[in-house]
């Protein structure tokens, strides 16, 4: 197993749906865990690959402020913050930057199953204009020991499909290898208004 690619929603955090009857994406959530405990199988530690505003590496933090969400809602967040304390994501690093909302919704799937060694994790963010002048992080890319992929368009885009990947995504995609991997695709449609059709969870293997 090479990468996982997975919807990018807030609404995959648990709890960040709480105005509906029911958990609309239980089961896509639970198909991330399992995808990611095997891309994570024999204690590999994979690097997170998500649309930035410019080019970023490194640790960071997960943070869903861009969707209007308060850091103390989210799974590990600091005793006595909100309703998902003493979760894996310890929050030990404050001064790390702050991932863009994509790669923190990795972050947090990944926390689910990698406990404390999420900590561990690299973001690397790219614009949609990469490759460009800054088209440095072939190596990384291609060293990686499995990828995290955060699905959905640019914010604010026209292409607001949780399953689309922009160019940026797409080239570092190519860069890593992924012309040569083999795609299994599962489906999840959705009945809610005021949610996309489906929800895509794809294991390039």
């Amino acid at each position: 197993m090479h990468a996982v690619i997975l919807p990018a929603t807030p609404l995959l955090v648990p709890g960040m749906a709480p105005g509906l009857r029911t958990d609309p994406l239980a089961g896509v959530r639970a198909a991330v865990a399992a995808a990611l405990a095997g891309l994570t199988d024999g204690g590999r530690v994979p690097l997170v690959l998500a649309h930035g505003r410019a080019l970023r590496h490194g640790r960071m933090r997960p943070s869903l402020a861009g969707s209007g969400i308060d850091d103390r809602w989210l799974p590990g967040s600091p005793p006595g913050a909100g309703r998902h304390s003493g979760a894996a994501w310890s929050w030990r690093d404050e001064i790390r930057p702050v991932a863009g909302t994509g790669a923190s919704v990795a972050l947090l799937a990944l926390a689910d199953v990698l406990g404390d060694r999420v900590a561990e994790v690299e973001v690397l963010e790219v614009p949609p204009s990469w490759p460009g002048p800054l088209a440095g992080p072939d190596p990384l890319l291609r060293d990686a020991a499995g990828l995290v992929v955060a699905g959905g368009g640019v914010p604010g885009g026209l292409d607001s499909d949780p399953g689309t990947l922009t160019d940026g995504v797409r080239a570092a995609l190519r860069a890593a290898g992924a012309d040569g991997w083999t795609p299994q695709v599962q489906v999840f449609a959705q009945s809610h208004d005021h949610l996309p059709p489906e929800y895509r969870v794809t294991v390039l293997a």
